[in-house]
């Protein structure tokens, strides 16, 4: 009540006057865009005015009075512009390029060009800041020397008796009669007169440019008295304002001198180390501030930047706290405090601060730009650009509204106009990191690689400590096929963060969610790194469950792994409720587990959002990708998607066919998908998928047996078909930043016909099974995020009525001879709830939870508690250990879907097992790197398995068991080359039993070497050396222990090779592959019994005993 007291009378007194200011800020503004627009044009014009500070002057041809120049003012050939003492301006010239002027600075473009399509700039006096992406040559003049330029990033400052050049990036030669030189990235030029230039050392080429740098603002000028110390106080803050940090330090000292303990001259101190990136320094600087005087405003504000600078959001939103408990009216901490609420996710918090700093003092540029960016994280773009413009109006010189205008613009597809604006935030702030991240992103979006990389590398340089241009460049090297490069780049970006994967910028204010939803795991699969990639996503999720990013990343990572399906799927489905609304294609077959496609020969691979743009905007998208190859293999995907404001829709069709190896073994699938999604409000996103699928195929079972051409035999007439749809609607709604509730509910109709050899007669008749399944199933899941502590916990009620009906028709009339052989309705019920926690220490990451599940199925009626237990060690900071134990039931769910997590410390506790069947794993798992180039690991896992069977009316369950051992280790000694190898040995045991083998013991050793070249081309090669042996025994009358024919030991070798290359400006993929080249017949067995569905389609694998070949390509529109 007393802050609430406080703020109304201060409005009482100040509102009015503050809001008179404002509109005449806003319409001197406006007039003098009006006096532009009437000043004589020309054609074409050679610059425009886009930013000014203090006394900005111009001269036109021909006329020898100067006159104040305005906003938006157009400047024509022979022109003149100046800067005069403690004033800048910056200029768009026509050539796209940006013109920063210095104070006393004096610029001419001479109506007569040297040569033709060169832009010519004369300089008299004073510094120039020159930012140019044009193809065109750029040359300016001075006295004593002339820079020509070939897109570049650069400074010119003109003295007395010298010209300096500093160049930042890019390439200018420098010269004059007496001789030239050529400078590259960082390196100057200092030319005398009557010299010629020379190159000099630079220490810091940054100090060249201090003169153009944004100083935020921590003092309110109405605090302050007119005479004595606050008086230089008020005058160094104005100097800071205009960028003349050294004259403002000369005024400090004079201050200290006088006052040593002056607490605000310690903090403009700190603000000035701040802004030229002496962090450290400046952190001491406001806390000595705040020490001095425990109830300045500026210290608290100047210490709030510099804790942000360290990445410590939590302490600075203390310090603003402790301000405003002693100066609750001051409007820029206020503005201040909702900007660090918008970084930390609290929007409404941030909103009503910011409309609270709005009131208190509108004439203030900062309170509107915050107020402008918590509208456009709420999506209302429209306000949002309105309030950019009038903080514009209010300081030509903040970078903040520009970048905020840029993104808004961007937002709603303008990319080019948001892009100039970017470019303008630029030139305000040379050195600002996040600034030069956006506008790399930009010119990503525009497909203008080079100068992206330019400007990720000089944000690298601005800010050695921000991830963000690490992470982002690692991107776009991904997609230009440089999977190596992009690799070390997200590595770097780990090491940045605290060794956490950084999915997301450290500064949230332009819902640029897309660059999180490209998939990382792209990058991993690329280089075939699949069991780093789960390594890696398992302690991501661990810091953030709600990490939709790293769920994508764990279900494309999972796509290459056998028996993965439902994890995968899973993973899928809780990225999309909890991923923000945004273009990513949603590929119909992704939520489908379990399509027989070899793997990696589908129509499009694990990695289809690599082409998904970087900078979320207002978009149409179309994806189309096909696939012919052996076997009459035929595939194609095509997928339209758009986002519109707050809304996102995906509509896409998946049809694949192939004849299959041997007889019978032939698939065809059709999937029809829609996806929805709508921002009711920043809180509240909802969902809605409609999915259809058809499926026929025939025996997809290799049994360790050769082909039969015996159409009769039983294999041969083992088909299966498949009509299920699908609708899904789902919630993911914000309680604050650290909770959020998820809600799915699936209903499903599905029809399925299976046949095989007759149940009396397998001579004569086929067996048919019709099954109908329909019902629904629902969950619910609430999430909870602390730095150090992480607990989610949910449940659901899966509910299906099924009807089956068995019968055998004959197989030459096709008529029943036997109805309702079994003719049952049941009902299938799953019950749940569990909750997982995660404890995060220094080098330790502990998960502890459970799950409490029932299921019923006929005979089956299963209830157990199931305990969860992972740790994850960092030994040394290249040595992490994983240990895991834990039970889990493997119950029925629609499409093979759920939100329980799939993971314990990177052990899969989900595998497609029949329904009922109870596990218990246990796993070790350590893994290493060495200089980064080097991955190595080694992992040993076992599950005990208990597999139900219903006899009769009761249930019986049969002991099972898994044993698997892996070791990998790969290698990225160059860029462009990378070595992969493993050895896999999977061990499976069970009783003696007639229904199949008894134990199968599989040894694969796969090593490949992968090549990737800039240009595009890619290519593996991949030698895979495989042992089986497969023991099985039955019992036939009069025959005991008989050796059944499906049994043996087979070794073969496989070698495969793929060829690709990516057409340039992501506009798709062409890849050409063959599969064991060498045309190796052998006999293989897939353990497809333990498949929830005998005959799924879900078994997937790698071995085919014949040569075959895909081409596979992909467009992005």
């Amino acid at each position: 009540m007393k802050i609430c007291w406080a703020v109304a009378i201060y409005l009482h007194q100040k509102k009015f006057s503050a809001l008179i200011l404002t509109i005449f800020t806003v319409t001197g503004w406006m007039a003098n865009i009006t006096q532009a627009h009437a000043a004589p044009t020309c054609k074409p014009e050679v610059a425009r005015v886009v930013s000014m500070q203090g006394t900005i002057e111009i001269r036109r041809t021909q006329e020898n009075v100067w006159q104040q120049a305005g906003m938006e003012v157009v400047l024509c050939a022979g022109d003149m512009i100046r800067a005069r003492s403690q004033s800048r301006a910056a200029l768009r010239l026509s050539n796209n390029s940006m013109l920063r002027l210095d104070q006393k600075t004096s610029i001419t473009f001479p109506a007569a060009q040297e040569e033709r399509g060169t832009s010519l700039l004369d300089l008299f006096e004073g510094a120039i800041h020159i930012i140019t992406r044009t193809p065109q040559p750029f040359k300016i003049r001075t006295p004593f020397v002339n820079a020509s330029v070939e897109g570049t990033e650069f400074v010119v400052g003109l003295r007395e008796d010298n010209t300096e050049v500093v160049v930042y990036e890019g390439k200018v030669s420098v010269s004059n009669e007496l001789g030239s030189i050529l400078l590259h990235d960082h390196e100057a030029a200092v030319t005398y007169k009557g010299q010629a230039p020379r190159k000099e050392i630079i220490i810091r080429p940054a100090d060249a440019v201090q003169w153009a740098l944004y100083y935020p603002v921590v003092l309110n000028y109405w605090q302050d008295g007119e005479a004595g110390s606050s008086a230089l106080i008020r005058q160094a803050s104005h100097l800071l304002t205009v960028g003349q940090a050294d004259e403002a330090k000369e005024i400090i000292q004079q201050i200290l001198q006088l006052e040593p303990n002056n607490s605000n001259a310690h903090a403009l101190l700190a603000i000035i180390a701040l802004v030229q990136n002496e962090k450290d320094q400046a952190l001491e600087l406001a806390s000595k501030s705040v020490a001095l005087d425990q109830e300045s405003t500026a210290g608290y504000l100047a210490l709030s930047y510099t804790q942000q600078a360290h990445f410590e959001i939590e302490a600075a939103l203390e310090s603003l706290q402790k301000a405003l408990t002693f100066d609750v009216q001051n409007a820029l901490i206020w503005a201040r405090l909702a900007e660090l609420q918008m970084s930390t996710g609290y929007l409404e918090r941030a909103l009503d601060a910011a409309k609270l700093a709005v009131n208190l003092d509108p004439g203030l540029a900062k309170t509107q730009t915050v107020l402008g960016f918590a509208h456009l994280l709420q999506i209302d773009t429209q306000t949002a650009k309105d309030i950019f413009h009038r903080a514009i109006a209010l300081d030509q010189a903040d970078p903040t509204p520009r970048l905020g205008l840029g993104l808004a613009l961007i937002r709603e597809g303008e990319l080019e106009a948001g892009r100039i604006e970017l470019e303008i935030a630029a030139s305000l702030d040379p050195a600002n990191s996040l600034i030069r991240s956006y506008l790399g992103k930009a010119y990503f979006e525009e497909k203008r690689y080079p100068l992206a990389s330019t400007q990720f590398d000089l944000a690298k340089e601005r800010d050695p400590k921000d991830p963000t241009p690490w992470f982002y460049d690692a991107i776009q090297k991904q997609t230009q096929n440089r999977p190596v490069e992009a690799l070390r780049d997200i590595q770097k970006s780990i090491e940045l963060n605290n060794n956490r994967a950084v999915y997301r910028s450290k500064f949230l204010l332009d819902h640029d969610e897309a660059a999180r939803g490209s998939s990382l795991a792209r990058i991993f699969e690329n280089l075939g790194f699949e069991r780093r990639a789960v390594m890696e996503t398992a302690k991501s999720l661990s810091f953030d469950p709600a990490n939709y990013s790293a769920h994508r990343f764990l279900s494309d990572t999972y796509a290459n792994i056998p028996r993965h399906e439902i994890a995968r799927a899973s993973e899928l489905l809780q990225a999309q409720l909890l991923q923000p609304i945004n273009v990513n294609p949603v590929q119909p077959h992704s939520a489908v587990a379990d399509l027989n496609i070899v793997t990696n020969s589908g129509p499009s691979a694990a990695g289809f959002n690599e082409f998904t743009p970087l900078m979320e905007r207002n978009k149409p998208q179309l994806v189309a990708s096909g696939i012919v190859g052996s076997n009459n293999t035929l595939g194609n995907e095509v997928v339209a998607s758009a986002l519109y404001n707050r809304a996102s829709i995906s509509a896409g069709q998946f049809h694949y066919e192939s004849d299959g190896f041997r007889t019978n073994n032939d698939q065809r699938h059709n999937i029809y998908n829609i996806f929805m999604q709508y921002a009711l409000t920043e809180k509240l996103n909802i969902q809605a998928e409609v999915r259809a699928r058809e499926t026929n195929h025939g025996n997809l079972i290799t049994d360790f047996d050769n082909d039969s051409k015996d159409l009769n035999a039983d294999n041969n007439r083992k088909r299966r078909g498949l009509d299920d749809n699908t609708v899904r609607v789902g919630a993911r709604y914000a309680l604050s930043p650290k909770q959020d509730i998820i809600i799915s509910t699936m209903f499903a109709d599905r029809h399925e016909k299976q046949i095989s050899s007759g149940f009396f007669n397998p001579a004569t008749s086929n067996l048919e099974i019709l099954g109908h399944d329909k019902g629904y199933q629902t969950e619910a899941q609430y999430q909870f995020r602390e730095r150090n502590f992480n607990a989610l916990g949910g449940g659901g009620s899966y509910q299906i009525d099924s009807k089956d009906k068995w019968h055998d028709k004959d197989i030459t009339t096709r008529k029943i001879v036997e109805e309702c052989i079994v003719c049952e309705s049941f009902n299938r019920k799953r019950d749940n709830g569990y909750i997982y926690t995660y404890t995060n220490f220094n080098r330790l990451n502990l998960t502890l939870g459970g799950d409490y599940t029932s299921f019923k199925e006929n005979a089956i009626d299963i209830e157990r508690f199931n305990p969860k237990l992972g740790l994850q060690l960092d030994i040394f900071s290249n040595l992490r250990l994983r240990l895991a134990w834990f039970k889990t039931i493997k119950s029925a769910l629609i499409s093979n879907q759920t939100l329980e997590p799939t993971q314990v410390a990177g052990f899969n506790q989900f595998f497609d097992d029949v329904n009922g069947t109870k596990t218990r794993r246990m796993g070790i798992g350590i893994d290493t790197h060495i200089n980064k180039i080097i991955f190595g690991g080694l992992e040993i896992s076992r599950r005990d398995i208990d597999v139900p069977s219903v006899l009769g009316s009761g249930a019986t369950f049969e002991q099972q068991q898994e044993k698997q051992y892996r070791a990998y280790l790969y290698l990225a000694p160059h860029i462009n080359w990378v070595v992969r190898s493993e050895v896999l040995f999977d061990k499976f045991s069970r009783a003696i039993t007639p229904a199949g083998p008894h134990q199968i013991d599989t040894l694969s050793t796969p090593v490949n070497i992968s090549y990737f070249n800039q240009k595009g081309v890619f290519s593996t090669l991949t030698g895979t050396f495989v042992r089986q042996e497969v023991d099985r025994e039955y019992t036939l009358a009069g025959n005991k222990n008989m050796n059944h024919e499906n049994e043996g030991i087979e070794k073969f070798f496989l070698l495969d090779m793929i060829m690709g290359y990516r057409f340039p400006n992501r506009m798709g993929i062409l890849s050409l592959e063959g599969r064991n080249l060498l045309d190796q017949d052998f006999l293989f067995r897939n353990i497809n019994f333990q498949a929830a569905e005998p005959t799924n389609s879900r078994v997937n694998t790698n071995f085919i005993p014949m040569r075959t070949f895909f081409a596979r390509l992909t467009f992005n529109f």
